[in-house]
Parts: C-alpha cells; structure tokens; sequence
C-alpha cells in the first residue's frame, strides 16, 4: 500500500515538475520573443533595414510563442481611414491581405475605432466578427485576440491572433503578453517611420537642390522641361509626370512634355479644353489640386486615358505661373505604390512649380532673344547668297543634303543640330568676297580662284566672336578640304577634317553640279551620283559617300529639278558657281 502511495507521489510530483518544465519554456521563449523584438529596435536605423521584412519576422516569433494559428497586423491608411494588412501569416495569409476593413467593421475595425483590446473566445457567438471574409477564403476561424496599436495614444493599427492550439481559448496572459508586444512592436514602427520621413526629407531635399542645379545650367527650354519632369515624378515617386502648356488663341490645353510609362502613348494631337478636366479646371482657377481617386471625381477627362491606354488613378496638379501669369500646369500621376498623394507632396510639387516658372521665364527669354539673332544671322546669311549669280536656295537645299547624311550615320541629335547649322552658315564668309568674283559668268583667274579660296576662313571668322556659334565653326571651316589633303584652307586629310565639313563637303559638290546655273542647265541626278561616287576615298569621305548613297536610294536627296517639278519653292539666294566652278579640276582635282 505505502508502495503504491509512493509510486502516486512520484507520479504527481513528475506532472507537477512537467508543468513547471513547459511554464518555464512558456516564460523563457516570452523573454526570447521580447528581446527579439527589442534587438529589432536597434536594426532600424541600419541602411538595410526594411520594416515590412522586420514585422513579418516579429508576427512569425508571435504566431510560435503564443501557440496559433494565425496573425495579422492591420495599419490604418490616414487618407481612406481603412485598415490595411500590413502583415498577414497563416493558410490563408495570401488571399486575406486583399481585404480592408473600415473603422467599427468587423472585430479589427471595432477595436481600432474603441481602442479597446477583446478576446473572443467564440466567434460564432460574436455580434461583430465578420464571417464573410472567413467564408469568401475558406478559413474557419474559432477564436480571436485583437489588440490595438496606439503611437501617443492615436490608435494606428490592430495585430489580431487566431484560433489558439490546440483547440484552446485565449486566456488573460495571452491578453497581457500582446498589449505587452503591441507596445514594442508600436516603438518599431514609430521609430521606422522618423527614420523613413529623414530619409525621405532627404531625398526630396536633394531633388529640390538637383533642380536647382538643372536650372542652373542650361537655357535649352526643352531639356529643362523634361529634367524638372523628371525630377517630379522621382520626387513623389510617381508613374508618370506631364506639362500642360495653353494654347491661348484655341484655348486648350496641350502636352508639352511626357515623362514615365505614359510618354510613349501621348500624342501631340491630344488636347484638352479649357473649360474640361482637372488639369482645365487648374488653369482657370489657378488654385492646385488633389485628387486621390480620379474614377469619383466628376471633372476628369476620360478622354486622354482612352487615348493614351493609360489608366490614371490619383492626381496631383498645380498651376505653372510665370511672372504672374498662368501659362500651363504641372500634373503628377498614381503613385507606384498604389497609395494616394499626400497633401505635403502636393506643397512639394508648388514648390517645385515655383523653381521652373524661373527657369522657364529665363528660358523663354533666352530664346526669343536667340531667334532674334538667328533671324538676323540667316537674314544676313540669305544676303549673301542673294549676290551670286544664280538662284535657287542653295542654303536650304545644303541642310536638307547634310540632314540627310548625317541620319544615315550614328551621330547624336546634338551632333546633327550643329550640322545643320554649319550648313546653313557654311558659305557665311563670302561677305568678304569680291561681289564681283562671284557674279563672274566666265572662268576665274588664278588669282580670282585664291580669293574665292578664303570664304572657308572668313567664314570661321565672321562667327569666332559669337560665343553661340563656336561649335558650328569646325563645318564651316573645313566644308571644302578634301579626304586625300589637296582641299582648302588647310590642307588637311582624313578625319582630321571634322565629320561636319566632310559631310557638307559632298552636300555641297551635288548640289553644285545638280543646280541650275546661267551658263547652263542642272547635270542630271545620275551623273551626279556617279561623280561623288568616284571621288569616294580621294575627295570625299568614304563612310560619308555611303550614307549620301544609301540617303538617295531612300528617296532623302531631291535636287532641284526634282523639287520644281513637284512644286517644292527654295528660298532666293544662291551658292556661287565657283564652290563647283566650270574649271572643276580646281576642286575635284579632275
């Protein structure tokens, strides 16, 4: 008998000791969980540190310390007032993260909105769990503990833990060790969020600097506008970014620059009036505007999106002034994120208006002034030209024939803009030619010849002083060296003549024998063709030759005749017989 009471004994004192085993356990991997979680603390200001990654950790450690099934951690989103996962662990973790929950809806939204933990030992028994999501992903759901996530007493979330195992309720040490968690897990996120609006703040402030420095160093209106675009959709991490200029005469709004997914997509025939849509309702009340959810939003205008298939979700647009006046507006487009622009991205983008309205302004400026000088270099150009004794429009035929060329080369947009105005200019020097020489009908003497022979150097002259026109100098000077170095002014050869001059140098020579002249009619196109193709290697620029070629067989090069005949007028003014003279041995060295 007093063996078996012995054997009771050791028995109960086994379970008792088994018990105190497991509640240690319990207790050690609390404390394990805690300072999981406050080590985490410590990772936040780390450059790798991501906060999505962090949560999903911490839920995992929660989920196996407190023995369920499945937890969640919602975040309310301050611009619908929805509870959004943020984490979601368990079966069905994927498929739930698609929901939302408003405040007071369902027992994730009654305790955001009351602030107020529950445990639910029985949800069929509950007046406020919301079965339809259970039911929708297939997920039986037992019991529930929520707990809210408060930062200075504002509620910003709720973690929610389901279905306790095995087949257990939760009890009010599961209550206490989640708001014990939910206060750690609360410093995490708070910290996380000072850390991520620093680097934010940052980053808008570097953007804010780099348009500074855009504006700063260049006069080219174009490439500013798409810069500061640019730099906008960087700024509020957006898709796509646009500048609406007013047409004020048809009082319609159109796109001056595109930038982001939708830039491929927007046709320069696309407008808007006036009188419709967010970006017209901007222009004419000159106020910014927000709107995070287009589709609710009576003034948007379907029109572009069905155009351009690009689908427009939120919006933020502010007017562009210069010097007090509205002259187009800056929109920025969804969010990559899929989250609604703030209303300090908005003040960011004002801002941002406000530094390319000065830009803007000096830009417009700049280019008045340098049309201005421009008209008056081709005026003086087109003089020139109207000396010589022939006509047709050499000049514009010279660009056209070098444009040409040069889009049959890898050359950069910037290297065919200076082309084309080296051809436009590249006879600028004969100014300083007899009027005489040029108008001659007859062969030119030797000495008449020499002189002709300086146009190339007068012309670099001419344009030395004007600080715009230095990079165009090179076409200018070289437009009459020859590959095989017996050319002028320099004799020089091979690539050191700049592609400029060899390019406008065959330009130049077909038009010159294809053109009218007054002592005869324009050689045929075919002959031509042959002649530059002969002197491919000792005249011209081999590489040149076939782009010249390959532009003929694409229907690129007209002469003049061709032109004429389908009604195509050249502007008055013409080249002189004596770039090509009848002694053509003296160029072609024929």
């Amino acid at each position: 008998m007093a063996e078996k009471e012995s054997i009771e004994e050791y028995k109960k004192n086994n379970k008792e000791l088994g018990e105190q085993i497991s509640a240690l356990s319990s207790l050690i991997a609390i404390q394990d969980l805690k300072i999981s979680i406050f080590q985490s603390i410590g990772k936040i200001t780390s450059s790798s540190f991501k906060l999505d990654k962090l949560l999903d950790s911490i839920m995992d450690l929660i989920i196996k310390t407190m023995k369920v099934e499945a937890g969640s951690l919602l975040l309310l989103n301050a611009d619908t007032g929805l509870l959004e996962f943020k984490v979601a662990k368990g079966d069905k973790g994927d498929q739930v993260k698609k929901y939302k929950f408003a405040l007071g809806e369902g027992i994730v939204g009654f305790v955001a909105q009351s602030g107020k933990s529950l445990v639910v030992p029985d949800v069929s028994k509950s007046d406020i769990f919301k079965k339809d999501v259970s039911e929708t992903i297939k997920y039986p759901i037992e019991n529930v503990i929520c707990v809210p996530l408060r930062i200075s007493s504002k509620v910003i979330g709720v973690i929610e833990l389901m279905n306790k195992m095995p087949r257990k309720r939760f009890i009010k040490e599961d209550l206490d060790l989640l708001e014990s968690l939910a206060g750690q897990i609360c410093l995490i996120i708070q910290n996380a969020q000072l850390v991520e609006d620093s680097k934010r703040k940052i980053e808008e402030l570097s953007t804010l600097i780099s348009v500074s420095t855009i504006i700063n160093s260049t006069l080219d209106l174009n490439k500013l506008l798409n810069e500061i675009m640019e730099a906008a959709a960087k700024l509020l991490r957006a898709e796509t970014s646009t500048i609406f200029l007013i047409d004020q005469e048809k009082q319609e709004l159109y796109f001056e620059v595109v930038t982001g997914k939708s830039k491929n997509n927007i046709s320069n025939t696309i407008r808007i009036p006036m009188s419709e849509g967010i970006a017209g309702w901007v222009a004419r009340t000159g106020q910014s505007l927000l709107v995070p959810d287009v589709s609710k939003d009576a003034r948007f205008y379907h029109t572009v999106d069905e155009k351009s298939k690009f689908q427009t979700k939120s919006i933020v647009a502010v007017p562009l002034r210069v010097k007090g006046k509205i002259i187009g507006v800056i929109e920025v487009l969804n969010k990559f994120d899929g989250t609604s622009f703030l209303p300090y991205e908005l003040e960011l983008l004002e801002a941002l208006s406000d530094q390319s309205a000065v830009a803007i302004d000096n830009a417009v400026v700049h280019k008045e002034f340098q049309e201005l000088f421009l008209d008056t270099i081709m005026t003086l150009a087109r003089a020139i030209e109207s000396k010589d004794s022939y006509t047709g429009g050499h000049i514009d035929r010279i660009e056209n024939y070098s444009m040409a060329i040069a889009s049959e080369l890898s050359l950069t947009p910037e290297e065919k803009e200076r082309i084309r105005w080296a051809a436009l200019f590249h006879d600028i020097g004969k100014i300083g030619v007899n009027e005489a020489i040029l108008q001659k009908p007859g062969k030119l003497t030797d000495a008449e010849y020499e002189e002709i022979k300086k146009h190339p150097q007068m012309g670099a002259d001419i344009m030395m002083p004007i600080k715009q026109f230095k990079y165009i100098i090179p076409g200018i000077l070289h437009h009459q060296e020859r590959w095989d170095g017996k050319g002028y002014p320099n004799k020089l050869k091979n690539t050191e003549i700049s592609i400029d001059g060899r390019i406008i140098g065959v330009a130049d020579t077909f038009d010159a024998m294809t053109s009218d002249r007054p002592y005869r009619k324009g050689l045929p196109k075919d002959f031509a063709i042959d002649e530059i193709k002969k002197c491919s290697g000792t005249q011209f620029d081999p590489e040149v030759v076939v782009a010249f070629l390959t532009a003929c067989e694409k229907g690129k090069i007209k002469t003049e005749a061709e032109m004429k005949a389908i009604g195509i007028k050249s502007n008055v003014g013409h080249h002189s017989v004596h770039d090509n003279p009848r002694q053509d041995n003296k160029k072609s060295g024929k």
